[in-house]
């Protein structure tokens, strides 16, 4: 009965955020369309409300995206086939170049030549992606994001480190819960939903993996591992 309490808890919490997420671009697109109605008023001025409202369109469309995503997960057919994780990192980081050029921060990749393993190729990528995309969106302009992988006995590790600001002592598990707005959140301001550090942990767990942050000094960056089993 506990964890029914505490899953029926955190299901609501899930809605509860996301009904407020979804109604901040929903408040401002209106705001937009009010000011622009109100009276007449030159082309410029009614071009740049509609550039703003597009801009609270696309992020609406992000982030109905990324919940459906997490909703998804519940139900996927979980279908793991022979993989090279090596290969999957790096295209990944291939992917992430141009980003990263743009926020000019280079990228660097460490992988072993091949890392056969048994997965499900396509949300693993997701997560590895999501991984990277919170890295780049934290990281100083000329810094490095390093994503590697190595393996042992037990099981395969990618880890994503960047060197940001890193996160507040006791936010290492909050930041895995969706749409979490701490005060150190390093969702916070950037652009992001809130939700790429949840998909990343929930695809982990559907491998029999973990996803976490790995202990580290405050202010000095941060690095967040993905773990799962070799088998």
């Amino acid at each position: 009965m506990g964890r029914l309490r505490a899953a029926r808890a955190a299901q609501e919490r899930l809605i509860a955020n996301a009904a407020h997420e979804l109604k901040t671009p929903l408040g401002l697109m209106r705001t937009e369309m009010d000011l622009a109605l109100r009276k007449e008023r030159p082309a410029s001025e009614l071009r740049e409300a509609l550039l703003e409202a597009r801009r609270e369109v696309d992020r609406l469309a992000a982030l109905a995206s990324r919940l459906l995503d997490l909703a998804a997960l519940g139900g996927v057919a979980w279908v793991p086939a022979h993989a090279d994780l090596a290969l999957l990192v790096r295209e990944a980081a291939e992917v992430a170049e141009a980003e990263a050029t743009r926020r000019r921060v280079r990228l660097a990749v460490e992988v072993p030549d091949e890392a056969q393993a048994q997965v499900e190729a396509l949300t693993l990528r997701q997560a590895v992606d999501n991984l990277l995309a919170n890295a780049l969106r934290f990281a100083p302009q000329g810094s490095t994001v390093t994503l590697s992988l190595d393996t042992d006995e037990a099981r395969h590790r990618i880890r994503v480190r960047d060197a940001g600001p890193g996160v507040p002592e006791g936010e290492e598990e909050k930041i895995f819960e969706p749409f979490y707005r701490g005060a150190g959140s390093r969702e916070a301001g950037q652009g992001g939903a809130g939700l790429g550090l949840a998909i990343a942990r929930e695809i982990a767990r559907k491998h029999g993996g973990q996803a976490f942050l790995a202990p580290g000094e405050a202010g000095r960056g941060a690095t967040f591992v993905l773990e799962i089993p070799r088998g």
